[in-house]
C-alpha cells in the first residue's frame, strides 16, 4: 500500500482525540488541538522505531542511577 502525500489543507488540520493510527498518513508527527500538541502517527512504522530508542534511553539512564 503506498503511503498516501496529504494536501497542506488536510495537514493542517488538527486531529481529535488521544491516539492517532492511519497507514496511509506519512508524517510520523501529527498536530493536535491545541498550540503546541503534537502526537505520533502509530500507523507509520518509524513512530514504534523512535518509541523504542526513547524507551531504550530511559531504561539506560535509569539502569545507571540505579545502580
Amino acid at each position: 500500500m503506498a503511503k498516501r502525500k496529504y494536501s497542506q489543507e488536510e495537514g493542517n488540520q488538527p486531529m481529535s482525540g488521544r491516539i492517532y493510527i492511519n497507514r496511509e498518513d506519512a508524517r510520523i508527527f501529527v498536530r493536535k488541538r491545541g498550540l503546541y500538541a503534537w502526537t505520533m502517527n502509530l500507523g507509520n512504522p518509524w513512530s514504534w522505531v523512535i518509541m523504542g530508542l526513547e524507551l531504550l534511553v530511559v531504561l539506560l539512564i535509569t539502569g545507571i542511577f540505579l545502580n
